[in-house]
């Protein structure tokens, strides 16, 4: 293991690359994202869908606006979500929370699925060494605006 902790100083990898420029937290833990509010979605207070967060800079450069739609690609997946910019965003960087993704049936017995399941944007093959634990926080990612369907005239 001393042999490992040494060539950590020679060993960076890219944290993002041409076609990931973004490095996404998959699994940001929020207001309203505990472990009991996935029973039942309509506890959350706020941010209900799940939003991906984004800087105020990236969302100017890649044509995101507040409340739209976006999807995020990485090596292991794509997925649509919600946007919400945040000036607490920094540029390059995206997050994701924790909690989202899981199928859940309303009191009409109809089965939802609000927001993203981070996993299913985390790869096994970007993982810690020694414990085999995905690197959910760095995921390299890439974030295109979705376009909004026009109205029928």
């Amino acid at each position: 293991m001393l042999e490992e902790i040494s060539a950590l100083t020679d060993a960076r990898p890219g944290l993002t690359s041409p076609e990931y420029p973004i490095v996404l937290a998959a699994g940001e833990r929020r207001a309203y994202t505990a472990n009991d509010i996935l029973r039942d979605p309509s506890w959350r207070k706020r941010d209900s869908d799940g939003a991906l967060r984004v800087s105020v800079e990236d969302a100017e450069a890649l044509g995101l606006t507040d409340g739209g739609r976006a999807r995020i690609t990485t090596a292991a997946g794509s997925a649509e979500a919600s946007i919400e910019i945040s000036e607490a965003m920094l540029p390059g960087h995206a997050s994701l929370p924790n909690g989202f993704g899981l199928d859940y049936t309303d009191a009409d017995g109809t089965a939802k699925t609000p927001g993203v399941a981070p996993n299913a944007l985390t790869s096994s093959d970007w993982r810690d060494a020694y414990a085999g634990t995905p690197w959910h926080k760095h995921v390299p990612a890439r974030i295109e605006a979705v376009p909004v369907a026009l109205a029928a005239i």
